[in-house]
């Protein structure tokens, strides 16, 4: 159970992301998320720290592209800014954003990393399709009830958690 719940690797913030590192590892595409991970919830474009990541990916040789449980516009709207393909709707963890995600980036599962901020959605989702998982603090903490909730729970899951 521990192993279904828990990332590959657990950044603070983006920046620790090395991409180079993912490379080494057969890293060849990225999986990212929205809200809590690239920037503060509701943030309609993408920022230039978001920008400066996904720059930093693909300059590493990365395919990137969005996978977001927000709806089409909201998804639409921020990945234009990135100028990266996106899939919305996405209700991670189930793998049919994933199946899609791997089209998009033309990779198999163990050549994608997935970075986001929720144990439950992201972690969960990635490792059950065999791909590498990075969780990110999440950016703010001003969330609703049921993120809070969540947070609670992921505290109790990534007890004892080490970085590689």
């Amino acid at each position: 159970m521990k192993k279904r719940f828990q990332p590959d690797w657990r950044v603070h913030i983006l920046e620790e992301i090395d991409p180079e590192r993912l490379r080494m590892r057969g890293i060849k595409g990225a999986i990212l998320d929205i809200d809590n991970t690239l920037v503060p919830p509701h943030t309609p474009v993408a920022d230039e720290r978001a920008k400066q990541f996904v720059k930093r990916l693909q300059d590493a040789g990365l395919k990137v592209c969005i996978v977001s449980n927000n709806i089409y516009e909201r998804a639409q709207r921020f990945s234009n800014s990135l100028q990266i393909p996106f899939v919305c709707d996405g209700t991670k963890p189930n793998a049919g954003p994933f199946y899609k995600a791997m089209d998009l980036l033309g990779q198999a599962p163990e050549h994608i990393v997935v970075i986001g901020d929720q144990v439950f959605t992201d972690v969960w989702g990635g490792n059950r399709m065999g791909m590498m998982t990075v969780l990110v603090d999440p950016i703010c903490q001003d969330e609703n009830r049921l993120i809070k909730w969540k947070r609670c729970m992921e505290k109790f899951v990534l007890k004892g958690y080490r970085n590689e």
